[in-house]
């Protein structure tokens, strides 16, 4: 079992330019903010943004539209560059074990400026949940110690909101590849439900037990000998 804080951010942009920082590499917005914001960089390595594309609403809840043009500063220069009015981005993650406590995250919110764009916390909310994960070390450890050189396991993540599924499988994935990384060897991970039939039949066929919509595959082996799902 793995508890895990879900933090849901409203910030609210009274002007929101198309600036990269925002909307390139959005996936890992929420920890390049903190990190700017004085959140130790070894810590970021446990927090995952949920993995949805950031959409700007407006305070109708509508799809921001562009209706305006003002000068913007952009990589040391001033430019003149579209807006989108009194725009908001839902920014949802979760902190998988940086001993931060809620009162710290939301202290690092505080700055309220992203790039050259100043914005408003219109909510912050915060909930525990508990995730029934098997705890990563020992997994990495029994599969280590395993004779084979190439290792293959299963995990069950079951009953898990879409969201907080995708966000365990890149836990999982950032963890042990962190463990796998030290020891000069190489971790695969996948979700079976983003396999095709074939690939899902032959680490079946390996494990010879089926797989559910639940399942997350992990391979462990030697850089030279990364397993290959047989496609046939």
């Amino acid at each position: 079992m793995v508890k895990v804080d879900r933090y849901r951010v409203l910030a609210r942009f009274a002007r929101l330019f198309p600036d990269p920082v925002v909307f390139e590499d959005q996936e890992h917005l929420v920890e390049r903010y903190l990190i700017q914001s004085g959140l130790p960089p070894e810590k970021a390595l446990y927090l995952y943004q949920n993995q949805d594309e950031l959409s700007p609403v407006d305070d109708s809840g509508k799809p921001s539209l562009a209706s305006g043009t003002a000068s913007f500063r952009f990589q040391g220069k001033n430019i003149i560059a579209e807006f989108m009015p009194n725009a908001s981005l839902v920014l949802e993650y979760y902190d998988f074990g940086t001993g931060l406590s809620p009162e710290d995250h939301s202290r690092l919110w505080k700055k309220q400026r992203i790039g050259e764009m100043a914005f408003q916390i219109r909510d912050f909310a915060h909930e525990t949940r508990t995730l029934n994960v098997t705890n990563v070390s020992e997994l990495y450890e029994i599969m280590k110690k395993q004779s084979q050189t190439t290792s293959l396991s299963s995990i069950e993540l079951a009953k898990m909101p879409e969201d907080v599924f995708r966000v365990t499988v890149a836990y999982l994935k950032s963890q042990l590849g962190k463990s796998a990384g030290q020891d000069v060897l190489e971790v695969e991970v996948y979700a079976a439900k983003d396999l095709s039939a074939s690939e899902k039949s032959s680490l079946e066929k390996r494990l010879t037990r089926e797989s559910t919509g639940s399942t997350v595959y992990v391979i462990l082996s030697k850089p030279s000998q990364l397993m290959k799902i047989e496609t046939r």
